[in-house]
């Protein structure tokens, strides 16, 4: 299996929530296409539970992708688990469930890396708790050295780094902010390994002064041919995209 940590020729492949235009975004289902579509990794959102267990879902509410209004930090697992995840997307999908970050451990260990993505919420603004308790899962699961944790949340990112040291950590870039200065210090200073921007902020200086201060650099969310090819111009070392297949057939 490949290292987040080692530089290479050929950038790593992510897919983002999965094989998320193949199946539905963070569901088991989703993450067992893009292990078969020869994804390098998967990327998926982590959030708590109103009874602190934490799952695998990228909204705050769960309308979108779960069919009910609330939040998710408003329900219990046991709710949350009652609801398909993925009946939204297509009927034959409809016994998909919210997996929690346990499940998804389980499922890629030792088949693909892992990037795990703290989002925050009114209870938990700079996401630490979220942290608190996805560090003690990944503990567990003896997977710190092929998981990643990212976030935008900086105090996030820094938490992880302290709790578990050694384990590779990246910051999210978000496309309105940082665009005149792009914050290599924070970067160094909180111990990220991984700058990951958004195509729009993405710049061949950027790469060019991240590689100078041994900082490696994510793009999101790459899913076309003209994306793939500056990408690989540029020198990205990790892409996140939709469809790992494509992607990973597009690379030598």
């Amino acid at each position: 299996m490949f290292s987040w940590r080692e530089p290479r020729s050929r950038p790593l492949v992510v897919a983002h929530r999965g094989s998320s235009s193949l199946a539905p975004e963070n569901t088991l289902a989703s993450f067992r296409r893009a292990i078969d579509d020869g994804a390098d990794a998967v990327e998926l959102d982590v959030r708590l539970t109103k009874d602190g267990h934490v799952v695998v879902i990228h909204d705050r509410e769960l309308r979108r992708t779960a069919g009910i209004r609330g939040r998710v930090d408003g329900h219990t697992l046991r709710e949350i688990r009652a609801l398909s995840a993925g009946a939204w997307f297509h009927r034959k999908f409809a016994s998909e469930r919210v997996p929690t970050l346990d499940e998804v451990l389980e499922l890629t260990a030792g088949r693909c890396l892992v990037n795990v993505e703290i989002k925050v919420d009114r209870g938990d603004p700079g996401g630490e708790e979220t942290v608190d308790r996805c560090c003690r899962i990944i503990r567990a699961h003896r997977a710190r050295e092929w998981t990643l944790v990212s976030s935008f949340s900086p105090r996030a990112v820094r938490k992880t780094g302290l709790i578990l040291p050694g384990i590779p950590t990246g910051l999210l870039l978000h496309p309105l902010r940082h665009l005149m200065k792009p914050p290599f210090g924070l970067t160094r200073s909180i111990g990220a390994l991984y700058l990951i921007v958004n195509g729009s902020g993405l710049r061949k200086k950027l790469v060019k002064a991240a590689h100078e201060r041994n900082i490696l650099v994510g793009e999101y969310t790459v899913n076309s041919h003209r994306r793939i090819e500056r990408a690989r111009r540029f020198g990205i070392d990790a892409l996140i995209t939709d469809e790992p297949s494509r992607i990973s057939s597009s690379l030598p």
